[in-house]
């Protein structure tokens, strides 16, 4: 009883997972961005761009602290030595050892450490910025992908809905041929907008994968299981002014922070550069045992000594090759002083554009609104008026594709409108994640 309560469970629980695994995945928005965050490959790339520009910065800063090194040399030494041209040469034959340790530290090089370390906090902190910029644009890239993949279903439905009134109508004109109410052609024009029907249908299918393939891409996730979304555009009031969003985006866009970072950066090569003309003063020591060993003295004793120092260097001429490297510098400067212009126009030009899209789409949402109502009602009239005998088919067949324009248009304007608020919000810098 025991083994078949065992083989009853275990089949209970093979079949639950079949069945989870054949089931669709419900995905919210928020889901899919999260799911973004985690696995897109393009912010692993940002993040170890800034551990590229952190472990500079670190290699900077090192020249600060002291170099400390272990030395230790050995040689073995045979043949005839003259000590005295009065005396003839004499075999020798000894080995000589050196072990020790030497230090050296920077004490003043005039600014060369510190600017070098400025641009690459600098330099970190714009890499930081392109993390956040690299983040909100994986967030733009999933919000657009899931509002598409909705307005793909959306879109699916209505030509569904369409197939469906085109085979009730088929099966409308087809009742009243049998019973001579209605000429053939009445069933042949039904078979026709069926057919026609049926190929949008396709074709709404064939974008509804594409979409969810966009959206598969933008997560940097492929799921096997089909994909259920919420299904509902939320139109959100955007009450801002046009000016109030250039404030903010010339203060919270990621780019713009990140490229005012590296101008910063490039000024401090300047600075860096220029300093290499300057005399750098440091200080040295070492100490040291040595000895010697002769085939009668194999363990000799290690006798030690030690040095320090004081030295100054000031370089007088590298062949113009300071002056190059401030050059330089000064012409990355100005590069990405002219970055950063062009990239501050470019900030303002797409607020501008998504502003009145956003506000263009809001006024198509109204007017679409009741575009759908009266293609409803234009609908209802002509089905009928066939159904009495008044109407055509012709008639029939128009307020059909009248109406479903009309959804697709209404679904068209609200993801325009909601494309339009996620792009100007990437735009101003402001992103919910």
């Amino acid at each position: 009883m025991k083994r078949v309560l065992l083989v009853l469970l275990v089949v209970v629980m093979k079949t639950s997972a079949q069945e989870s695994a054949m089931s669709p995945m419900v995905l919210t928005q928020d889901q899919a961005i999260a799911l973004a965050l985690e696995h897109h490959p393009s912010l692993r790339s940002a993040g170890a761009t800034l551990r590229v520009s952190e472990a500079q910065v670190r290699q900077a800063r090192s020249a600060f602290f002291p170099l400390v090194s272990a030395v230790g040399s050995g040689s073995h030494i045979e043949g005839a030595f003259v000590f005295n041209p009065s005396f003839p040469p004499r075999d020798q034959m000894y080995n000589s050892y050196s072990v020790g340790i030497q230090g050296q530290l920077t004490l003043y090089d005039f600014g060369k450490t510190g600017n070098r370390v400025t641009a690459g906090n600098l330099g970190v902190e714009a890499s930081e910025w392109d993390v956040r910029a690299a983040r909100n644009q994986v967030v733009m890239d999933v919000q657009i992908a899931y509002f598409g993949y909705m307005q793909a279903r959306r879109i699916d439905r209505v030509n569904q809905e369409a197939v469906e009134q085109a085979t009730q109508h088929l099966a409308q004109a087809k009742a009243f041929y049998s019973v001579g109410r209605r000429p053939q052609f009445d069933v042949t024009k039904a078979e026709v907008d069926l057919a026609n029907a049926n190929v949008t249908l396709i074709r709404g299918r064939n974008q509804l994968q594409l979409a969810r393939i966009q959206l598969e891409n933008a997560m940097g996730v492929h799921p096997q299981r089909d994909l259920t979304i919420e299904d509902q555009f939320t139109i959100t009031p955007m009450t801002v002014t046009l000016d109030s969003v250039k404030t903010l985006a010339l203060e919270k866009r990621p780019e713009l922070l990140a490229a005012r970072a590296r101008l910063g950066a490039n000024e401090a090569s300047v600075s860096a550069a220029f300093s290499q003309h300057l005399p750098t003063l440091s200080a040295s020591g070492n100490y040291t045992w040595s000895g010697f060993s002769t085939p009668i003295v194999l363990l000799p004793p290690l006798f030690g000594r030690w040095t320090a120092g004081i030295s100054l260097s000031l370089p007088i001429f590298q062949g113009f090759g300071l002056d190059a490297q401030v050059e330089q510098a000064r012409a990355n400067v100005d590069a990405a002083q002219a970055s950063l212009d062009l990239l501050t126009e470019d900030v303002l030009l797409d607020l501008e554009q998504n502003f009145y899209a956003l506000r263009e789409a809001r006024e198509r949402i109204a007017a679409t609104t009741r575009l759908v109502e009266q293609a409803e009602q234009n609908l209802n009239l002509a089905e009928r008026q066939y159904a009495a005998g008044v109407g055509t088919p012709l008639d029939v067949a128009d307020a059909q594709l009248t109406r479903s324009n009309a959804l697709i248009t209404h679904i068209q304007a609200q993801y325009d409108y909601n494309i339009a608020l996620v792009r100007l919000r990437r735009a101003a810098g402001i992103m919910l994640f």
